[in-house]
Parts: C-alpha cells; sequence; structure tokens
C-alpha cells in the first residue's frame, strides 16, 4: 500500500510519458492520414507488432483473473485461465492468413463484409464489434481502478477516469502507432512485472516452501484437490465458458486485426504464434499472486486476493510495482479505443453515412470516436464495478465470438455462404443467447437455471448451423478473388465504392 499523494504522483508520471512518446510518434510517422491511423500504414514492423499483440493479449485482467481462478480451484486455475487464452491466438493464424489472401486491400477487417455479402451483414457485424470491444474496454479499465485504486487508496473511479482521458489523448494524436508504441513499452513493462515483482512477492511471502506449507495448513481439507492440476470441480463455471468466449474472442477481435493488416503478410503466422506463447507464460507467473494470498490470507475472498497479497510488498517495491502495471493496463484498453475509432471512422461513417467522405473527414471521426467511446467505456466501467464480479465480468466478455466465429469461417472458406444465411446466423444466435443470459441473471425474465457455457455452446451452434442451413437452401457462388485489390490506397482514400 503507498499513499494517495505518491499515487497521484505516479499517475502524472505516466500520463506525462505516454502522452509525450505519442505526440513523439505522431510526428516522426506523420499520422496524418486514415491508413497511418488505423492499420500503421501497413509497415509495422513485425517485433513492434508482436509486442503490441503479446500485451493486449497480456490482459491487465491477468493481474486480478489469475490470482482469482487460482483461488477458487487452485493449481489447475492456472491452465483454466490460460489453455482458452493461448488458444485464441493460435485460432487466429488460419482465419488471418486466408482473410490476407482474399482481401490483402483491408483496413479493418469488417470491411470484408460489405465486399462479401453487403452492407446487411456489414451492420450485423459491426453491432457485434462495437458492443465486444466496449466490453473489452470495460473489462480492462475495471482492473485499473481495481488494482491502483486498491494499492494507493484513491478512489478508483478516479483512478479510471485518468487512465482513460490519458488513453483518449494519446489515441486521438497518433491512432495505432500511438497503441503500438506505447504497448512496446507496456510489452517491456509486462516483462518487468513478471520476471521481477512476481518472484519478489514470492520471496517476501517467505519463499516457496513457506507458501507451500502455508497453503496447506490454511486449505486443510481441501488441500489436496487445490494442489492438483485434475481438479475439475469448477470445470464448468471457469473454464467452458472461457473457452466458448474468450477462447474463439481473437477471431472477433477488431484489436487483434488490426495488428494483422499492420504487419506485413509473410510474418502473420510468426507474430500470432509469438505472441501466443508470452501470454502463457505471464498467465503462469501470475498464478504466484494467488498462491500467496491462498498462503497469506485465509479468510478472504477470491476477488480480492491480487490486492492482498500484493499489499506485501516493501514500499519501494510497491511504487515501482504501480508504475509498471500503469503500463500494462494502458496496454489493452488503448487497443480497443483504437479498434472502434476505426471501425466508427470506416465502418459507420464511411460506409453507411457518407460514402463520399474524404480522408480528412475520416480522419477526423476516427479522432473524435477516440474521445467519445472513451466516455462510453468509463461510464459502461462505473456501472460494472459496482454490480459484477471480475469474473463475471470477463466469462461475459466472450458471448459475441459465440454469434461471428461459425458464419466468419463459413464466409471465407465456402463460397455458397450467402448473405441470408449469414445474417441469419448472427443476428439469430445474438438474440437467443442475450435472452438466455438475461434469463440466467433472472433480469426482465426467469428460467431454469443455465450455464453461462451452455449459453454460448448454443450460440455457436445456431450462429453456424443457421449460415450453413439457410446458405443450403439460398446458396451463393461467390468469386473470392473478385475482391482482392493490391493497392490499400483504392479503398483508404475514399474513392472506392461499395458492392452490394
Amino acid at each position: 500500500m503507498v499513499s494517495r499523494l505518491v499515487g497521484f504522483g505516479l499517475l502524472a508520471l505516466w500520463a506525462a510519458a505516454m502522452i509525450a512518446l505519442s505526440y513523439f510518434v505522431y510526428k516522426r510517422q506523420g499520422v496524418s492520414d486514415t491508413s497511418e491511423f488505423i492499420t500503421a500504414g501497413g509497415r509495422a514492423q513485425v517485433g513492434l507488432t508482436t509486442a503490441s499483440f503479446a500485451v493486449t493479449w497480456m490482459w491487465a485482467g491477468d493481474i486480478l483473473g489469475v490470482p482469482q481462478y487460482v483461488g477458487i480451484t487452485g493449481v489447475a486455475g492456472i491452465w483454466m485461465y490460460a489453455a482458452p487464452a493461448v488458444l485464441s491466438s493460435f485460432i487466429v493464424i488460419p482465419f488471418a492468413l486466408r482473410m490476407r489472401k482474399l482481401f490483402p486491400q483491408g483496413l479493418t477487417y469488417s470491411e470484408y463484409f460489405i465486399e462479401r455479402f453487403g452492407k446487411g451483414a456489414h451492420l450485423a457485424v459491426i453491432a457485434v464489434i462495437l458492443y465486444t470491444m466496449v466490453l473489452g474496454g470495460v473489462i480492462q479499465l475495471f482492473v485499473g481502478g481495481a488494482v491502483i485504486g486498491g494499492l494507493t487508496g484513491i478512489d478508483p473511479n478516479i483512478v479510471m477516469a485518468v487512465l482513460m482521458s490519458v488513453i483518449a489523448v494519446y489515441i486521438l494524436l497518433s491512432g495505432l502507432w500511438g497503441s503500438m508504441t506505447t504497448d512496446f513499452v507496456q510489452f517491456l513493462s509486462a516483462i518487468v512485472l513478471t520476471l521481477v515483482f512476481v518472484p519478489l512477492l514470492l520471496f517476501e511471502a517467505g519463499g516457496p516452501s513457506a507458501v507451500y506449507a502455508n497453503m496447506v495448513t490454511n486449505l486443510g481439507d481441501k488441500s489436496p484437490s487445490f494442489l492438483s492440476m485434475a481438479n475439475l470441480n469448477f470445470i464448468e463455471d471457469l473454464f467452458l465458458p472461457y473457452a466458448l468466449g474468450l477462447g474463439v474472442w481473437g477471431v472477433v477481435s477488431l484489436a487483434t486485426w488490426q495488428r494483422v493488416f499492420a504487419v506485413r503478410r509473410d510474418k502473420t503466422s510468426r507474430f500470432l504464434t509469438i505472441g501466443g506463447i508470452g501470454v502463457f507464460t505471464t498467465i503462469a507467473m501470475y498464478s504466484i499472486i494467488g498462491f500467496v494470498g491462498l498462503a497469506a490470507f485465509p479468510d478472504v475472498a477470491p476477488g480480492n486476493l491480487s490486492i492482498a497479497a500484493l499489499g506485501l510488498m516493501p514500499g519501494w517495491a510497491a511504487v515501482v510495482f504501480l508504475l509498471v502495471a500503469l503500463m500494462v493496463l494502458g496496454s489493452s484498453v488503448d487497443s480497443y479505443l483504437t479498434a472502434i475509432a476505426s471501425l466508427t471512422s470506416r465502418d459507420i461513417y464511411y460506409r453507411h453515412l457518407n460514402p463520399e467522405a474524404s480522408d480528412d473527414e475520416q480522419l477526423r471521426v476516427a479522432r473524435g470516436a477516440s474521445i467519445g467511446f472513451a466516455a462510453v467505456i468509463f461510464a459502461g466501467t462505473v456501472f460494472a464495478l459496482g454490480s459484477i464480479s471480475f469474473v463475471q465480468l470477463l466469462l461475459i466478455g466472450g458471448i459475441g465470438a459465440s454469434a461471428l466465429v461459425g458464419p466468419f469461417a463459413l464466409s471465407l472458406f465456402w463460397k455458397k455462404t450467402s448473405q441470408v444465411g449469414f445474417v441469419a446466423g448472427v443476428v439469430g444466435s445474438q438474440a437467443v443467447t442475450a435472452f438466455l443470459l438475461l434469463a440466467s441473471y433472472d433480469i426482465l425474465v426467469t428460467s431454469p437455471t443455465i450455464k453461462l457455457w451452455e449459453i454460448m455452446a448454443v450460440g455457436h451452434l445456431l450462429s453456424t448451423g443457421l449460415a450453413t442451413g439457410v446458405s443450403l437452401l439460398s446458396p451463393d457462388d461467390f468469386d473470392f478473388d473478385s475482391i482482392a485489390q493490391e493497392t490499400p490506397q483504392a479503398m483508404a482514400d475514399g474513392s472506392g465504392g461499395d458492392s452490394e
């Protein structure tokens, strides 16, 4: 625990550093057109893109989520949390390779759907992506308020307001270039957090042997199951919904796709694979925070293990940890905000509201959206902080993926996938899963208890089944070669046309 004064000083230092770095990038890279803002002009180096992807997937939420999983189910919580997160980065690879071949000129992957199917399908995809990215931002900002507020005594709402304001400013300046460059700094910070502070915390708690002995004592009769990787008691509550939701969430994440389009096409598999491996390493290390919490705080609820355990660090380490944590906390939020700004500018404004928009107009809309949606994410997080637990929020965050992954795969690899089939799959699935989700929380309607993983499984089966069945009844015969253009500028300068 550090003083409020030190906490405010660290927030100010972080804010100044991030904004200054982003301004430098803005001037150096010349972020003055939509392509540079949205995809870094397609010329980002693979190292920068890989670091950005990895730290975006090293969710700030891991600091709370992994220890909470460990607090609920023990050692098995590591693989229950890590496996779906790593799986998500690998599942993206075939989608990314196919997309880069079919749609090399893409600025946002969602624009593919208007070329493949037309405006109706595009609007359905926009709706799913928009709330998915907003919810992703809420999850990350939630962690910022909980961790920084919990360790400094500053009101979490104030912490979140500062975090969101600073991120909005540096995204407004330099878009994806700013996001990826600050992400690189944040990636180095994540490594420090993983390799320095987590081991330090372990030894502050007495070392591995003492932590193990205290866990066994505190857990009592529960210790055999908690110390077993084969503990499956919470597989339905923790693993399955995470696997069915966030395990495929990368496929629908516009933040992931921005980085796919930013890197050279021949480096796509490499950066996704390395990023996935990095995610697993980080998650395994964060589990130590949970073990320390179980050893030192037998009466603390799993959701509070992180804050309690991190409070064991000596004063100097807590100060440095908070500064490093601020870097990590910003990495995911800025990625989602950049994605939303891109979606608003290209997919909503240019594609549907003003097809004649110049590049300057598109850029202004993107920058305005970075401010507007920063406010939306902040408001959503303030509501969530007092209404729902972090793990509930985390698991629900993957619900959008269940509607889009199956129909998206069909659209890429099966030429008979039709617009009406695609829309039926996405919209029908989302309508049913939304109803079931509300019913599971007794909101608006009541029903027998339905587990979250069952809702997500229904979503996947319904979306894929409807898209397949309706397409068989009313098939398309799409020529995939018809949409590929090797010159991105044809789409970026506002002169491209829509295909219905």
